[in-house]
């Protein structure tokens, strides 16, 4: 049995975990470092939420996590409901690994696809999984509840 008496083994230990959850969360973050680098030019802005980093991007897309990386739209810049939307595909993220790509990426972007493609409504997107799990995530539960009565 170890024990941890100091506060330098603690910080240590510290270290080791954050390298093991970079290698839990090591595809989203090489992802996240290809986006950054090929739109660099197109950074506008940088922020932190929590333990995520917030870049937002000119012309980018929508919004994407990937790890601890928010990646939004200049657009949404100070919109605090995206991002604690996005913050929760980060906390789906740490709990999922290696998974989440397959498990929340794909279902994500599919069903992003599948909104556009048939013009559906936009607040009906956040009703289906995987992204109710996010808002519910991402959100404190006062703040989920009214969440859910504009989804209604």
């Amino acid at each position: 049995m170890v024990k941890v008496r100091s506060s330098e083994s603690i910080k240590g230990l510290n270290k080791y975990l954050k390298a093991l959850l970079i290698i839990w969360e090591l595809p989203q973050i090489f992802l996240a470092g290809i986006i950054i680098i090929f739109l660099r030019r197109k950074i506008i802005g940088r922020e932190h939420y929590k333990n995520a980093s917030i870049i937002y991007i000119k012309k980018f897309p929508a919004g994407i996590s990937l790890g601890r990386f928010i990646i939004l739209n200049d657009k949404y810049s100070g919109n605090e409901l995206s991002i604690k939307h996005e913050y929760g595909h980060t906390v789906q993220s740490m709990r999922l690994g290696w998974l989440y790509l397959f498990v929340i990426g794909l279902p994500s972007i599919i069903r992003v696809l599948v909104w556009r493609i048939r013009r559906l409504k936009s607040l009906d997107y956040y009703k289906g999984y995987p992204e109710n799990w996010a808002n519910k995530l991402g959100f404190s539960k006062e703040e989920y509840l009214k969440v859910l009565d504009k989804l209604k």
